[in-house]
């Protein structure tokens, strides 16, 4: 416990102004050629427009073994993108076929992998990464590692495999996975280089992954509390896809941040009309309640409930488990409470990333186990996580001067004054 709070204490310290982690929070503001899109923006074809092209060539018995990958990475991506079961098996069917044909030295070897990530089965996910590893080492595999370390919390051997990725192959992907990695771990300046890399090598060619990248460079620049760069960002992500749910997500957020509530709820609301990801939904009822529309944060999060029990019901996965246990802390009440208590421990054994660790957090103060929340935010604070509503779970869990010092932290990530930091938060 005191370990991992001097941990926290000192990361702390390292991430102040003086320490030089978060200078790129104050640095100037983001040039409009660094987010700029450098390639014609036309009509695109969608991921489902592209499957049903490729299916039915994949389905002659003069399909090739590239027929069979394009179209698992196709079904893999709108997978991602929708949660859909059914384009996951897809996906793995087809990798299935491409294997069969060759089974060595063939891309096709980290579908199951990528799958599992998407599952969060990131255990399977490492597993057949590295013994793709072993024998032919490439970005996409160290990308796979990286993407699982990262979702466990552990930004070492994700830093050290997103590293590998980019010395075999310095792309946008690459560019991209290691920012976030540096993102997560508080290495601002060094995020922000990989991010603006990203953009600068881009290709023509993908305009979903171009809006992507940028929906996500725009969450990170929200929670580094740089506002107008991050409605740059986001809004040439817009320009490039109107309707990126991802972008329309972060605008959303951008949005609830800043008070403009209506607009974020109306945000939320299009993202998940074009998604169905529920996590959109879990964004929509904190804007409701912020907004003082209590009816309709209690039906959207009884919504929520309702889908993600079903998932877990039909597909034996624990991949939204995390998201019901957000939701029902966010429900609040001693029975959704004491079940979101139970699961969130269960999930950091298997998890212990920032996430988990901070909805245990909230489940344990909620309970009024505060020594067992202060051990979880010290960690997260030690894994070198910045973000104002983590210091202000730190400020409720802590006495004293170290609960003042976390609570300047929150008002410096979060100068606005809005209370959306403070959403589902015991007293």
């Amino acid at each position: 416990m005191r370990f991992l709070l001097l941990a926290a204490t000192l990361a702390l310290a390292c991430s102040s102004p003086d320490g030089g982690r978060t200078k790129a929070a104050g640095s100037g503001p983001l040039a409009v050629e660094a987010v700029r899109y450098r390639h014609p923006v036309g009509q695109r074809r969608s991921v489902s427009d592209a499957i049903t092209e490729l299916s039915p060539r994949a389905a002659t018995p003069n399909a090739t073994l590239a027929d069979y990958n394009e179209l698992a990475g196709l079904y893999l991506k709108r997978a991602v993108a929708e949660g859909s079961a059914e384009d996951f098996a897809a996906a793995e069917a087809m990798a299935a076929k491409s294997l069969a044909i060759n089974p060595t030295g063939n891309p096709a070897t980290l579908i199951p992998a990528k799958v599992a990530n998407a599952r969060h089965e990131f255990l399977t996910a490492i597993e057949i990464a590295k013994a793709e590893v072993a024998t032919h080492p490439s970005a996409p595999a160290y990308g796979v590692l990286a993407t699982a370390y990262l979702a466990l919390g552990d930004l070492v051997e994700a830093a050290h495999t997103a590293d590998a990725a980019v010395r075999l192959q310095a792309g946008t992907g690459t560019y991209l996975l290691r920012a976030l990695v540096l993102d997560k771990a508080g290495r601002d300046a060094e995020a922000a280089w990989d991010f603006e890399h990203a953009v600068a090598v881009e290709e023509a060619g993908d305009a979903d992954e171009a809006a992507r990248l940028r929906a996500l460079w725009g969450r990170s620049l929200i929670r580094a509390n740089r506002p107008a760069d991050a409605a740059r960002v986001i809004a040439e992500a817009l320009r490039i896809v109107p309707e990126h749910p991802l972008a329309l997500a972060q605008r959303g957020e951008l949005l609830l941040r800043t008070g403009k509530l209506p607009e974020a709820r109306a945000a939320f609301e299009q993202a998940f009309a074009l998604s169905r990801q529920v996590r959109y939904l879990i964004d929509l009822a904190r804007a409701q309640e912020l907004s003082g529309d209590l009816t309709a944060a209690t039906e959207t999060r009884t919504t929520v409930e309702k889908l993600v029990r079903a998932d877990l019901a039909a597909s034996h996965s624990t991949g939204h488990r995390l998201e019901l246990v957000e939701v029902l802390l966010d429900r609040g009440g001693a029975g959704p409470t004491k079940e979101a208590l139970a699961m969130a421990q269960e999930e950091v054994v298997a998890r212990p990333s920032d996430a988990t660790r901070f909805q245990l957090a909230r489940a344990q103060l909620a309970t009024g186990d505060r020594k067992g929340a202060q051990v979880h935010v010290a960690a997260i604070l030690a894994m070198g996580v910045r973000d104002a509503r983590v210091y202000e779970l730190a400020a409720r869990v802590e006495d004293g001067p170290r609960a003042a010092l976390y609570r300047t932290e929150a008002d410096r990530w979060d100068p606005g004054g809005s209370k959306w930091r403070s959403l589902g938060l015991a007293k």
